[in-house]
């Protein structure tokens, strides 16, 4: 039962004061409706056939393009105390002015005349050096000298050996030819008895050729102790011979000690300069870290330490400088899953923050107030939040007073579909299609970075 009501209203109110009691009585408004309500689906079925540019949106911020291009910290090489500031927050500096300068506080150091001492160590022992060297020097002299001294002595020895050796030839054979002599004396003195108790012959004859037995006697005996005092000289240069060797080996031996002890002492002066100079270079190096030299061109900015007096360490950082000369470039972040889609030279249109902008995402083209970019980088690895960063340089002409560190909000632009596919594959939580990006063989022109 629907149970109308049957009361009246008409008595309560004025019909005329509303449209719809009005329209209740008109016989051409169902067609009306009807006509409307088909355009509306005529109009939103070709709706659906219209291209659609996929996207995927990403964070990031305002940065330079080149690295060189972004602020630098300039910090302190050595530990040491402010003692003086020669620019101020806000000065335009160019690459190489000074700074500030820092003065020494370590204890090892702190000697104004270190780097002169440190010099007068390593003349000492450059000419400990020389000292040494030339020692090495004169006992390599001395041992080649010894081993000429020692063939020319050896040299010598041989030639009496063979002098002695023929001198003591030459005497054996003279004692032998003696003894033959000798012999035939002895013989003819016998015959000469003989005969003299035969009465052959008188006494006298018999006498003399005693008298010459007994002179050949003394003349063999002389042979004999001449040959035996060759023999003896022969033995005395052969012995001297042998014994020259050993003379001069110990020479020698003596000589390559002290050369090797030279050498040695030699070698621990070359470590000691080396040290020395390495000390030397350290000090000189170190002192041009007193004074805090700009590294580049541009204006100084956060002045971290400012105060006199405060001491600092190594890498502390003293100031920044901001290049006065850049182009702009965004860092943009976008997740692992859409990393895939993003390629060097993709079209990103950016909204920055402060410049306001009315986006149609799937119609880039009718959005106001964004700017439109162009990849040149990608990272191969996510960051500490698991994301991928993407650099972005502009493709025209940014806003002049674009500061680097302002957010943006990119949108990369991927492939046009039709509106019916996009609304299915957003329905299904499909990601956007994979498509590979045109070459450069295959494009007619390149893309183009603009670099100041």
């Amino acid at each position: 039962m629907l149970k109308l009501s049957r009361q009246i209203i008409s008595d309560r109110i004025d019909p005329t004061r509303y449209k719809s009691f009005n329209q209740l009585g008109n016989p051409f408004i169902g067609p009306k409706i009807k006509r409307r309500f088909t355009i509306i689906a005529v109009v939103s079925l070709l709706a659906l056939f219209l291209p659609w540019t996929q996207n995927i949106q990403g964070k990031g911020q305002v940065t330079m393009l080149r690295p060189e291009q972004r602020p630098s910290e300039i910090q302190a090489q050595i530990a040491g105390q402010v003692a003086e500031w020669y620019k101020q927050e806000g000065d335009i500096v160019t690459a190489g002015d000074t700074i500030a300068r820092l003065q020494e506080i370590k204890s090892e150091y702190l000697d104004p005349e270190v780097i002169q001492r440190t010099q007068e160590q390593v003349d000492a022992k450059v000419d400990a050096l020389a000292g040494y060297n030339a020692k090495v020097d004169a006992l390599e002299e001395l041992i080649a000298t010894l081993r000429t001294n020692q063939g020319v002595n050896a040299q010598s020895l041989t030639y009496q050996k063979n002098a002695a050796r023929a001198a003591a030839a030459a005497d054996s054979t003279n004692y032998y030819s003696q003894k033959v002599n000798l012999d035939v004396a002895q013989t003819q003195a016998k015959r000469y008895n003989q005969l003299l108790e035969q009465g052959l012959k008188s006494r006298t004859d018999v006498e003399q050729y005693r008298v010459k037995l007994a002179q050949q006697q003394a003349t063999t005996e002389q042979a004999l102790g001449k040959w035996e005092a060759s023999q003896n000289k022969l033995l005395d240069v052969t012995l001297e011979l042998a014994n020259n060797a050993n003379a001069y080996l110990e020479k020698i031996s003596k000589a390559q000690s002290d050369l090797a002890t030279a050498k040695s002492n030699a070698a621990a002066a070359q470590a000691d300069l080396a040290k020395n100079k390495n000390k030397l270079a350290s000090l000189q190096v170190r002192a041009g870290y007193y004074y805090i030299i700009a590294p580049q061109s541009g204006k100084l900015a956060k002045v971290k330490t400012q105060g006199l007096g405060e001491s600092v360490k190594e890498g502390t950082a003293l100031a920044t400088i901001v290049p006065t000369s850049y182009e702009l470039a965004v860092e943009l972040y976008i997740s692992p899953i859409d990393m895939p889609l993003i390629h060097e030279g993709s079209k990103v249109m950016f909204q920055f923050d402060g410049w306001p902008a009315i986006v149609f995402r799937g119609w880039p083209n009718t959005s106001y107030g964004t700017f439109d970019g162009e990849v040149v980088a990608v990272d191969q690895v996510t960051n500490e939040n698991g994301k991928y960063r993407i650099l972005v340089a502009p493709g025209e002409q940014w806003p002049q007073n674009l500061r680097a560190g302002t957010g943006a909000r990119g949108i990369a632009l991927l492939n046009n579909v039709p509106v019916w596919y996009e609304i299915w594959r957003q329905f299904n939580s499909f990601p956007p299609d994979y498509y590979e990006p045109i070459r450069a063989e295959e494009s007619p022109e390149k893309p183009k970075v603009k670099v100041k």
